[in-house]
């Protein structure tokens, strides 16, 4: 049976700048609309790549909450110098995937560059690129001139409806032209309609195939089950089911961050078999681009540029970003489990050990050659007691099938242990109850597997972060990105007070406002000032 053809997901994405060094953070703001130019809130993953006539240099994966993302991806240090089309798409519309944006790439530390991507002009020929204000339809107000070091505030505001945008402000030092595409422009075009494709509207639908079934064995007539599940996070829990095609698929609610995950096949017919997953990214050739300049006179803006990035690298995690409100998984919501917090215990060698000495609500079971955990539950008054087979066992997050694994594991390595005593259904599978080991360092995955069960590197949804522009508490300040916010909600007939700091050095800087108002009308707003 044939899918509907859906209407088409297309993805405008901001970034926080148009030009960047090899190794730098990239910052997205991403905006989600139908073919029609309305606010599309259908799909829960956008996919990224950036691509040049060499191919695919990095793959993302940014979250949607009705139409709007957020996220960011760090390019490679590796990188040849060139322009590169930043492609984004949804599942039902990587058919026809668009370039949302031109990003220039500087690579200070190799020679290399994107084959026929380079044009190198003498020192004598070359004019930075500093585009001219434009007259925008959000009022922005910051003195022309600040002090460096100094504080300033920039405020935003005159808009006739709420607003929801994305702000830049960054060292504009002319290396690259801006990208030139607007949020107006973009819902101006209309692309061909896509072809039948599964939308992702609860998050991610991750792929796999089954490897080590006999030529005679289908999948599908099996009916087989896997699970899939992620180290540090107890709730990232997936059954796959097999498709019409032979594969299996796990409909998640968006994992987030690269993972290691655990993905177990139920034998079949007595083989064992493991799964492989499959790459969304479809990597589209690249559309023509224009060739990046080179001289001699960009030297010293790549010299503070370089500078700043090795500053960044040096600061800690915290300081660079704030996280945004992101999609939770819903799998143990509201449930509130028994914990056992090990070192107030007496210390036993096993987990089966200490299972028999002090947690009551577990009981390890011998049933052949196996161990199995059961669940000792009560009724209110404690009064009575219900064994509980079928449980949901877990090690940091991890779904344990073999309880061997668990019998003689080193209690020593072990932090928590979670009970959750109430039954939950997975993805149409009912568990009795739900326990979870967590370790002190995810050792989850240093256990020896079955055959059947493989851990692979998985790339997860980015987070959605902004960067308040926190000055480096040691050392110079080299920001080149003094604020980004890519989810800024500005009221009807409001005012929003932004506070920045303005960096060590002197120079020119950028602010970029740019979004949608309530009705869908797009909005923007530009204006330089200079950091004395």
């Amino acid at each position: 049976m044939a899918l509907p053809v859906l209407a088409q997901d297309r993805i405008y994405v901001v970034t926080d700048r148009s030009a960047y060094l090899a190794g730098d953070l990239v910052y997205c703001s991403l905006f989600c609309v139908d073919d029609e130019g309305r606010q599309s809130g259908f799909s829960a993953v956008s996919y990224l790549e950036l691509i040049s006539s060499e191919g695919t240099a990095v793959e993302a994966k940014v979250g949607l909450f009705n139409g709007r993302g957020a996220g960011w991806f760090r390019l490679p240090l590796n990188m040849s110098t060139g322009n590169y089309a930043l492609v984004a798409y949804t599942a039902r519309s990587q058919a026809a995937p668009e370039a949302a944006r031109t990003l220039a790439v500087f690579n200070t530390t190799s020679k290399a560059r994107v084959p026929g991507g380079v044009s190198i002009v003498p020192e004598s020929q070359f004019t930075p690129f500093f585009p001219a204000d434009a007259e925008g339809d959000i009022s922005l107000s910051l003195p022309a001139r600040v002090r460096s070091g100094h504080e300033a505030t920039l405020l935003l505001g005159g808009l006739d409806q709420d607003a929801d945008l994305s702000l830049s402000i960054y060292h504009e030092d002319g290396l690259a032209p801006a990208d030139g595409k607007t949020l107006s422009a973009f819902l101006g075009g209309r692309p061909a309609a896509p072809g039948p494709r599964m939308g992702e509207y609860e998050g991610e639908i991750v792929y796999a195939t089954v490897e080590g079934l006999s030529k005679d064995a289908s999948l599908s007539d099996n009916q087989a089950t896997a699970i899939l599940s992620s180290a540090g996070s107890p709730s990232n829990v997936y059954v796959g089911r097999s498709t019409a095609d032979g594969r299996l698929q796990f409909f998640t609610g968006n994992i987030y961050g690269d993972r290691e995950l655990v993905c177990e096949v139920k034998a079949l017919d007595g083989q064992q078999c493991h799964i492989n997953l499959s790459s969304p990214f479809t990597h589209p050739e690249a559309p023509a681009l224009p060739q990046l300049v080179l001289s001699n006179a960009q030297r010293s803006a790549l010299v503070s540029r370089k500078a700043s990035l090795q500053a960044q690298v040096s600061l800690p995690e915290d300081t660079l970003a704030r996280f945004l409100p992101k999609r939770e998984d819903l799998l143990l919501e509201g449930a509130v489990p028994v914990r056992y917090h090990l070192d107030d215990y007496t210390r036993f060698p096993t987990v089966r050990e200490i299972c028999v000495e002090f947690v009551r609500e577990l009981q390890f079971v011998k049933r052949g050659d196996r161990w199995q955990i059961r669940l000792i539950a009560t009724d209110a008054t404690e009064s009575r007691k219900y064994v509980q087979e079928n449980l949901l066992v877990m090690m940091d997050g991890v779904v344990i099938t073999d309880h061997n694994l668990l019998a003689d594991f080193d209690a020593m390595l072990l932090e928590d242990i979670d009970i959750y005593p109430q039954g939950i259904i997975l993805g149409g599978l009912s568990y009795n109850g739900v326990v979870n080991f967590i370790s002190k360092m995810n050792y989850v995955t240093a256990l020896h597997f079955a055959d059947n069960v493989r851990v692979v590197d998985f790339k997860g949804v980015s987070y959605p972060v902004a960067y308040p522009g926190g000055v480096p508490s040691q050392g110079q300040d080299l920001r080149q990105l003094l604020y980004w916010n890519p989810a800024l909600e500005l009221p009807q007939g409001e005012s929003r007070r932004i506070s920045i700091t303005a960096p060590a050095y002197a120079g020119r800087f950028r602010v970029v406002a740019e979004g949608w108002k309530a009705d869908g009308t797009p909005v923007r707003a530009e204006y330089s000032f200079e950091v004395e």
